[in-house]
């Protein structure tokens, strides 16, 4: 509504500013009727109670929310053969990477243990004896 309201004005003034250049005594009557609609606007809008306007949005939210579920809801059941035929392609080649990474988790383990037996020996024979 507001922004209708706020159209309307410029779309006003922009006549009105066309106009004043052709018709300058028509201008003062059309200035003061868009002058009053826009105090008779002012006052309204000072009229309305916060409880009021509070409820209408609240309401307009619960709606909007409602509407939004039930699209979720839709794209859900509309996403979960997409999501089964994602899962049932990407087990197989998780299942591929892991095969090929044992190996080599395997390797590295192997080697950090070595590692840490070669530090353990070495510092035993640079530490005096207790």
């Amino acid at each position: 509504m507001k922004f209708s309201l706020i159209a309307t004005l410029l779309v006003a003034l922009a006549i009105g500013s066309e106009s004043v250049s052709l018709v300058k005594r028509e201008t003062p009557a059309e200035l003061e009727m868009i002058s009053k609609y826009f105090q008779d606007l002012v006052d309204t809008l000072k009229n309305v109670e916060a409880p009021e306007l509070a409820n209408k949005a609240r309401a307009y939210f619960d709606k909007s929310k409602a509407q939004f579920q039930t699209m979720v809801e839709k794209l859900q059941e509309q996403l979960k053969p997409l999501s089964s035929n994602i899962e049932d392609h990407i087990k197989p080649l998780a299942a591929s990477v892991q095969a090929q990474f044992a190996p080599l988790a395997d390797m590295v383990q192997t080697h950090i243990k070595d590692m840490l037996k070669f530090v353990y020996e070495k510092s035993k024979t640079i530490l005096p004896p207790q």
